[in-house]
């Protein structure tokens, strides 16, 4: 390279880069004083002068362009154009660790007049030989940073796959340098028991977000630097599986190896607390839902009262569930006659096996006919787009022609890209995704006919999404039975066909296919 500086190298002016992302790095003769004073000393070999100080990332990555002392490197050369003729740089990777950015940043140096030279490396020259040199530096740098890369995330993988975490610990946990080298998590002594009992605190389903938080400070419990706690951190912790000792890692749920500090059902009962106190049923912390009575506050009384749902003490200590109406007390029903009475609607609800093949017909017939007016849509507009596509021939064509200057037709050709541009978004919008809809219909029957079972199965915590999905209103009881004035729209279409004048008939052809 040095053969290659031309005869002015006498009057050639430098600026100096230096960057180190790690304190690991300034351990192995990559610190910034070493540095700087190598790339000095070249300036003094090759004659070269300083145009000014040097400028220096200290703890700034090579990954991405954001670093200061590199913006205010290329506004100098900028604003200082024909007084700078080089930037020198210890390695070529200190500069960028990538292709792109390096041909960016050379780019942009070459625009001002500025070539960039390397203390160890032999780039700099103006000739085919030293840009093909530095070009394959700067290739060994991104394929050095994307090895470094990849092992990091096998590194991380193979620890995830063992129940191990090594990034930045949750509020009650600690990180922890393991003997192979790498961070894990425990609890943290002083904050854990405060993360456990924030956690039973809100499970009584008494107190907000925001309460919870005041309790929060009032034990004394603060960030990892010292802050107070803000009502932001206890919605994320409240939400975070990780304290029951498991963790989500590229969409699937790993069961880890450090500590827990709350059970998975203390967990599952505030997530229960948190769904119902965004309904539209609960805002109010007292008409909370309770797990031991599902059907709180959705089932209502012929009063016009919601029922609510207790627990009393009999001969012997033996407790006992109740519902009764929270409006007029009329009398208490036992919780295990009560969900049976439920279930029992809810088994009134299903559809009969002669009806079976009358809803499949229909929704089938509905959705291929949707289907057909949608790709008839589609169609007409790739017609459209076609048409305009055509426009921009003709454009070109009166270009040639002379008919049309140049800033005329580039203002027509742009008003046709934005045109061709509508037209593939509204495409777009009308594009649905083939799946099988046989399976989605033979799903959704299987639903309603084992509703009641379904919601006897499920988890407490779902119970008030299926409730709230099928009873929009909520459903009535009159000590005898259940009833409803209004239920999702395909049990509407049910109690339709159930209607004895229904002129409702099954599309010709269409004949029950579920076994009896």
């Amino acid at each position: 390279m040095n053969e290659q500086i031309e005869q002015k190298n006498t009057t050639m002016r430098a600026v100096i880069y230096a960057r180190v992302s790690t304190e690991e790095q300034a351990k192995h003769n990559f610190s910034l004083e070493s540095q700087v004073d190598l790339s000095r000393k070249w300036v003094a070999d090759h004659h070269f002068k300083l145009a000014c100080e040097p400028f220096i990332d200290a703890g700034e990555s090579a990954k991405t362009m954001n670093r200061k002392a590199l913006v205010k490197l290329l506004e100098y050369c900028r604003t200082h154009k024909g007084k700078v003729d080089a930037v020198l740089i210890y390695k070529i990777d200190r500069i960028a660790r990538n292709m792109a950015d390096h041909v960016a940043i050379r780019s942009l140096l070459s625009q001002y007049g500025v070539r960039i030279y390397s203390v160890t490396e032999p780039i700099g020259g103006d000739n085919s030989t030293s840009k093909l040199l530095e070009n394959v530096m700067a290739s060994f740098a991104q394929f050095d940073n994307d090895a470094k890369s990849e092992r990091t995330k096998d590194g991380i993988n193979k620890r995830v796959s063992k129940g191990e975490i090594s990034w930045v610990a949750p509020v009650g946990y600690n990180n922890v340098m393991k003997p192979g080298g790498y961070k894990t998590i425990v609890p943290d002594p002083e904050r854990a028991p405060m993360v456990k009992k924030l956690f039973e605190e809100y499970a009584k389903g008494i107190y907000k977000e925001s309460e919870i938080t005041r309790m929060a400070n009032s034990l004394g419990f603060t960030t990892g630097k010292g802050n107070k706690i803000r009502q932001q951190v206890i919605h994320k912790m409240l939400r975070s599986k990780i304290y029951t000792g498991t963790f989500m890692h590229k969409g699937a749920e790993k069961q880890g190896v450090f500590e827990p500090l709350i059970t998975t059902e203390l967990f599952e009962r505030v997530q229960f607390y948190i769904r119902t106190k965004s309904g539209r049923l609960t805002n109010h912390p007292k008409r909370a839902l309770n797990p031991d009575f599902p059907l709180r506050v959705t089932a209502r009384c012929v009063c016009g009262g919601r029922f609510t749902g207790s627990w009393s003490r009999g001969q012997m200590g033996i407790r006992y569930a109740y519902y009764h109406c929270a409006k007029c007390h009329k009398k208490s029903v036992k919780k295990e006659v009560f969900e049976e009475q439920f279930m029992e609607f809810l088994t009134r609800l299903a559809p009969k096996k002669e009806e079976m093949g009358m809803f499949r017909g229909l929704i089938i017939d509905y959705w291929e006919g949707k289907h057909t007016e949608l790709n008839t849509d589609i169609a007409t507009i790739d017609r459209n787009i076609e048409k305009v596509e055509e426009e921009k021939v003709r454009v070109v064509e009166l270009t040639k022609q002379k008919v049309f200057d140049a800033e005329t037709a580039k203002e027509e050709l742009d008003r046709i890209k934005e045109r061709v541009t509508v037209l593939r978004l509204n495409r777009n919008d009308l594009q649905i995704e083939e799946f099988d809809v046989e399976a989605c219909v033979n799903y959704c029957l299987y639903f309603m006919v084992n509703i009641y079972k379904l919601w006897y199965e499920v988890k407490l915590t779902d119970k008030i999404k299926f409730q709230e999905m099928i009873f929009p209103e909520g459903v009535l009881y009159d000590y005898s039975t259940f009833g409803t004035t209004k239920t999702a729209h395909i049990y509407t279409l049910k109690q339709l066909i159930d209607t004895p004048n229904s002129t409702m008939v099954p599309p010709r052809g269409i004949e029950p296919r579920i076994a009896a």
